[in-house]
């Protein structure tokens, strides 16, 4: 982001938002959708690409409900244009298409749950998996003991000496007896069998001795042996420390989900933990997984390899076996609240990461038919499944959706355009338009000029229902104009009469699916010497519907078997006046002219001309062209204005 931008993201949150907020009617464009992320991978981990909607099958609280639209995102960076073209783009539009914004990835440590000693290793495998992402990643690195200090970055030396720096806190818990985290927990939910086989362990004698009247008065003293009694309060006091644990681990992911939540895009956090006791009577699953859906995060959970025995112990623990089950068990309940899984991490073992990898390189976008009763702010349950085909599917298993309205859309759009990166997941082309401002005009004043500027989301061709926001900032950090549309078509344009000067174009979009992009262009508006004919921008753009109708120009695409050719010049005082516009269209690279017209000038007072000329490109093969319009006066050239454009049949 240039210097000029960076100066204004903290200014226009609220200029946007006061133009979305001017009305508050529920969104609608035809039929509202809600969307979830799901993946589904084969058995190495590699997405499968292939599925259509016909190929899940949906349930929301227990009703089926169809899927509309299944797209696979490829998160893995695919240049999508060639550098030829890129090259030739930054002319005369801009485009969020073929660039690698990046993604965003938090290696999140559980210190809490992993002992002093251990751990080590696993994030030495942490490390190489840092330093092998694209150096276009985002990532951050923390301790979940402080989780608000997170800090993405593209650093990667500064992520490993983080990373040396952590180390685990959670030292194993002080027992005079020797109990199993299993067992503790069973007993404390008052599992008598697990009682009586910790009490016949721990104190040499059955359970059922110990409640005989006649054996306990035989004890020593002549009292009663305390030794039951110290199994259940001591197996007590090991659940609520594990609860206790664990639901601080859980509060700071909750708390790094609510960071990561203004971040646009899908995110993904690696927790990297021995293990956690999660008891969802205990720990609020479901709004960890609210706080997931939200900022759409995936958290895959490492669980590390716990020894059987260390030396901070003098004794293994009598349930070791079901201790790891136990343990995994938490982190992959969390993992499955966040459409995550769990991996085994045993020593530096790259495997666990490359999986990792492998599979964030693509997920489904899944989309159904919203209901009344879904936007109303409330926890809803969702399950997807395959009803054909083969794979690994993980999906969210609830959502939380309040109403869409223009406030909301209108934030949502103000948090795009103040991030300092690209968003890429919703292609997105804007192009603009320069020309003389006529002085008796409103607003019209010292060298203003109209900027028309021209905006499509969507693939091209494809463009779909979207809402676009925009924000023109000059060079000195000031607002110059500021618009928000719906676009049932995905296409919109506008215009705003500004001072020459150099400029710089932020506009994002949001569709129907939830795809956000957005997109940067700067550029330099200049007025004509006062001695000079000032030629406008030539403009390509479909017939209007109607005589009166506004050009809704193209962007770079054009499409159809005709395109108006639009263009404005402006002569100062003793400037020539035009008196004839050719307009020509040839291949890209070539002389050999393919189509030719000649436009009749609509002159006005204050030396403002129009031209307009139908091009007839319905025989013209796909491909690469510009076409240029040369502005006549007394049988000479005096201006020229050049578009480039592309036809793909």
């Amino acid at each position: 982001m240039s210097r000029d931008t960076a100066r204004f993201v903290g200014w226009m949150a609220s200029a946007v938002l006061s133009a979305a907020v001017a009305a508050q009617p529920t969104f609608r464009s035809g039929v509202e959708l809600v969307t979830v992320d799901a993946s589904v991978h084969d058995a190495d981990g590699r997405p499968v690409t292939t599925l259509t909607p016909a190929d899940f099958r949906l349930d929301v609280d227990g009703r089926s409900r169809p899927v509309v639209s299944a797209q696979f995102v490829s998160s893995a960076f695919a240049l999508r244009a060639s550098a030829d073209r890129l090259l030739r783009s930054a002319a005369h539009y801009s485009s969020n298409e073929g660039i690698d914004p990046g993604r965003v990835i938090v290696v999140a440590v559980d210190e809490m749950h992993i002992r002093r000693l251990e751990g080590k290793h696993a994030l030495v495998a942490a490390t190489r998996f840092v330093e092998s992402l694209p150096e276009t990643d985002h990532v951050g690195v923390v301790g979940l003991a402080n989780a608000d200090t997170l800090l993405l970055t593209r650093d990667r030396a500064a992520l490993r000496k983080t990373l040396e720096r952590l180390t685990g806190i959670g030292d194993p818990q002080v027992q005079q007896l020797n109990l199993g985290i299993s067992e503790a927990l069973d007993i404390a939910e008052g599992s008598r069998a697990r009682l009586a086989d910790a009490v016949l362990r721990e104190c040499g004698r059955s359970l059922t001795e110990y409640v005989n009247v006649a054996r306990a008065a035989e004890d020593a003293g002549g009292g009663r042996d305390a030794c039951p009694e110290q199994v259940e309060q001591e197996s007590r006091a090991i659940a609520q420390y594990a609860h206790m644990q664990a639901g601080i681990s859980v509060g700071a992911l909750q708390a790094l989900m609510t960071r990561l939540k203004d971040l646009p895009g899908p995110k993904t956090v690696v927790l990297v933990s021995e293990g956690m006791i999660i008891d969802p009577r205990r720990v609020d699953l479901a709004r960890l997984a609210a706080e997931a859906h939200a900022a759409r995060v995936t958290i895959y959970g490492l669980q590390l390899e716990v020894p059987v025995f260390e030396a901070a112990q003098d004794r293994v623990s009598p349930t070791a076996a079901r201790d790891v089950n136990v343990r995994q068990d938490g982190v992959a309940r969390v993992a499955g609240a966040a459409r995550g899984a769990v991996f085994r991490q045993v020593g530096t073992d790259p495997k666990p990461f490359e999986r990792i990898t492998r599979e964030i390189s693509g997920y489904y976008l899944l989309a159904f038919e919203a209901r009344d009763g879904d936007r109303d702010g409330r926890p809803h349950r969702i399950r997807v499944s395959l009803s054909r085909g083969k794979g690994e599917l993980r999906a969210r298993t609830g959502f939380t959706l309040p109403p869409v309205t223009l406030a909301s859309r209108g934030a949502e759009l103000t948090s795009l355009l103040r991030s300092l990166s690209l968003v890429t997941e919703l292609p997105l082309r804007v192009a603009t338009y320069a020309y003389a401002e006529p002085a008796r005009a409103e607003h019209a004043g010292p060298n203003r000029v109209r900027v028309v500027i021209s905006a499509e989301a969507g693939h091209a061709g494809s463009a779909s229902d979207a809402w676009l926001g925009f924000v023109l900032v000059d060079s000195a950090g000031v607002i110059a104009a500021t618009a928000t549309q719906q676009a049932r078509d995905g296409r919109y344009s506008f215009s705003a009469a500004v001072p020459a000067g150099t400029y710089v174009l932020r506009a994002a979009a949001v569709d129907r699916l939830g795809r956000q992009g957005s997109v940067e262009r700067a550029f330099r508006v200049r007025a004509g010497a006062a001695n000079e004919v000032h030629i406008g921008d030539l403009m390509l753009a479909p017939p209007p519907a109607g005589a009166g109708d506004p050009l809704e120009p193209f962007i770079d695409r054009v499409s159809g078997d005709t395109v108006i050719a639009y263009l404005e010049t402006h002569s100062g005082a003793g400037a020539p006046r035009p008196d004839a516009i050719r307009i020509v269209v040839a291949a890209e690279g070539s002389e050999a002219v393919a189509v030719t017209a000649a436009s009749p000038i609509l002159a006005r007072d204050g030396g403002w001309a129009v031209a307009r000329a139908p091009l007839a490109i319905g025989a013209l093969a796909p491909g690469l062209y510009v076409a240029r319009a040369e502005v006549w006066s007394a049988g000479a050239v005096v201006g020229r204005a050049v578009r480039p454009f592309s036809i793909a049949r």
